[in-house]
């Protein structure tokens, strides 16, 4: 099949100024393994997008507060844990791939709620295993569209890739393979996130 069609220039999104929310991506991994902390191209990643108009990080963390007699009378605050989790909100989507995955797991207790997440935040690839929880894949006003909504739990510490992260179409629709490039840091020297391409 041709393409002869490209984006209209100006239409892109932005890479300086003001950071638009659209330009991150979140995928989960539709293989049900929570497990390859390692090697992120043996997921099948699902891009959780169609239907979605909210993504919210959020971080809880654990503090501890000490006062030392160095400190004339004041705390010294240490962060001692802390836990990451996005908040995802939008309508359901019936024959999307990520939103088929993780309406069945609705029901899902212990491990079978469990996987691996991958959120591109400006450029930069997070990647960590995750507990799918409060997974609400319907309800709402009777003249209105399904709610669809998640918490996505991440579990332990989040790591991201050795080299530039190409995600590369499958033959099924918004799911994507993974492959990295070891020449190309996924941190650029100068601190800035190297680029990250998308389907491909």
């Amino acid at each position: 099949m041709a393409t002869n069609l490209v984006q209209i220039k100006g239409t892109e999104i932005p890479t300086d100024g003001a950071a638009l929310n659209v330009a991150n991506r979140l995928y989960i991994d539709i293989t049900d393994n929570d497990n390859d902390l390692s090697d992120i191209t043996t997921g099948k990643w699902a891009w959780l997008a169609r239907g979605i108009s909210e993504i919210t990080p959020s971080w809880q963390e654990k503090t501890q507060k000490m006062a030392y007699y160095d400190g004339d009378g004041h705390d010294d605050t240490e962060v001692t844990g802390k836990s990451m989790q996005l908040a995802v909100k939008g309508v359901r989507y019936l024959g999307d791939p990520a939103q088929d995955y993780i309406d069945g797991k609705q029901y899902a207790i212990g491990s079978a709620a469990k996987t691996r997440v991958l959120w591109i935040n400006n450029g930069m690839p997070v990647v960590s295993a995750c507990t799918l929880t409060a997974v609400t894949p319907t309800g709402g006003a009777a003249d209105a569209q399904q709610n669809f909504s998640l918490t996505i739990a991440f579990n332990g510490a989040p790591k991201t890739t050795t080299g530039k992260l190409t995600l590369n179409k499958s033959d099924q629709a918004h799911v994507f393979t993974a492959s990295v490039s070891d020449n190309t840091p996924a941190v650029s020297p100068t601190g800035t996130h190297a680029n990250t391409d998308t389907q491909k």
